[in-house]
């Protein structure tokens, strides 16, 4: 199977002169995430994301050529396993299929993820750990949770902690593209530029797909054709999400050991940093924890010069995640292997006391 087996011809698609509110209502209305660039004659020129909107605070009036991402390109006769590369290596929610110079179509995660067959594997081998906003939270801390994290969906809880319902860049969206009446004219896409510290998240959270764990992937890969996320729960409460892009991860090229894949960032050097560090902690951990495949990280540089770094290290029994905050790829990946060593620790521990334990029963 190739790119041209599955990707979407029929695409919405703007010109760089259009504006910033034009591309969020288009996405809005069309409940997409992403929209091609193309100059009249057809020809591909860059990608605009929402999660962009979230963090730069744009003018509804600026033009999206400043806002553009020169976003990696398939052609038509590349595989899905390039393209499943791509999209976990860049980050991006899907890639232009551009063919000759012009856009021919646009594959997106969920077009991926829908044509792959996840054997036994299991949601609790993907899944991320849940950051979550209570229900009757202002939406303005909404938006900044989102932006602290680096991520583009919530999952919603009530004061006991069960889950509610789950709200996404586009839920936001909504809100913060309505302009108001102000006294400045500078303010951009903020938590000014409408009423959103009058709204609470449970005003515009929406319907979620949940399921408990040790559920197959097979099972609830079709949710995806009209959710963006599964959120895994323990007695009604959130203890995992899973997008499309993580299912992604378990049809990377298979190597022998294990592997680091290091996701989001375009800077070489920074990215070269960040492996060689992570792939030493590999070698450190080999013996306390059984059966490691991947160390997945997602690496993101922020407008403070800020690096954080979201990690998954997968194994055999589940995964162990963590994040952390540098001032330099350095930085950032020593206080990630910190709290990944911690939580190591505890599970190697853990096994150790397991082990300890039945052994003593056996002795009686």
């Amino acid at each position: 199977m190739i790119v041209s087996d599955i990707m979407i011809t029929k695409v919405l698609s703007l010109a760089e002169e259009d504006t910033v509110a034009k591309a969020f209502s288009l996405m809005i209305d069309n409940s997409i995430h992403q929209i091609p660039l193309a100059a009249d004659d057809g020809k591909y020129v860059g990608m605009i994301f929402a999660k962009q909107f979230l963090g730069t605070n744009p003018m509804p009036s600026s033009k999206l050529k400043h806002f553009m991402v020169r976003a990696p390109m398939l052609s038509p006769q590349d595989s899905i396993e390039k393209a499943a590369q791509l999209v976990l290596g860049s980050g991006n929610r899907a890639m232009p299929v551009v063919e000759k110079g012009r856009l021919a179509g646009i594959v997106s995660e969920t077009d991926i993820v829908l044509t792959a067959d996840f054997g036994h594997a299991t949601v609790d081998e993907v899944m991320s750990g849940a950051i979550v906003i209570e229900q009757d939270t202002k939406l303005s801390d909404a938006l900044s949770k989102m932006r602290r994290y680096n991520i583009s969906r919530l999952p919603v809880i009530d004061g006991k902690g069960i889950l509610r319902g789950t709200i996404n860049a586009l839920d936001v969206g909504k809100i913060i593209s309505k302009p108001k009446e102000r006294t400045s004219k500078s303010a951009g896409i903020t938590g000014d530029t409408a009423d959103i510290k009058d709204v609470k998240v449970k005003d515009i959270m929406r319907r979620v797909v949940s399921v408990e764990r040790g559920t197959r992937l097979n099972s609830v890969i079709e949710n995806f054709r009209k959710n963006e996320e599964i959120v895994v729960v323990g007695d009604g409460r959130p203890i995992g999400i899973v997008s499309p892009k993580d299912a992604l991860e378990l049809i990377l090229p298979k190597k022998s050991g294990p592997v680091v894949h290091v996701a989001h960032l375009e800077e070489e050097e920074a990215r070269r940093e960040i492996h060689d560090e992570l792939t030493r902690f590999l070698e450190k951990i080999q013996g306390k924890i059984e059966d490691v495949t991947s160390l997945i990280v997602y690496a993101d540089r922020h407008k403070t010069r800020k690096y954080s770094l979201r990690s998954r290290l997968v194994t055999s029994k589940g995964v162990i995640d963590a994040k952390a905050v540098g001032y330099d790829p350095i930085s950032a990946s020593k206080e990630l292997i910190s709290r990944l060593e911690r939580r190591v620790k505890s599970e190697h521990s853990q096994r150790v006391k397991g082990r300890e334990h039945r052994e003593s029963v056996r002795k009686f």
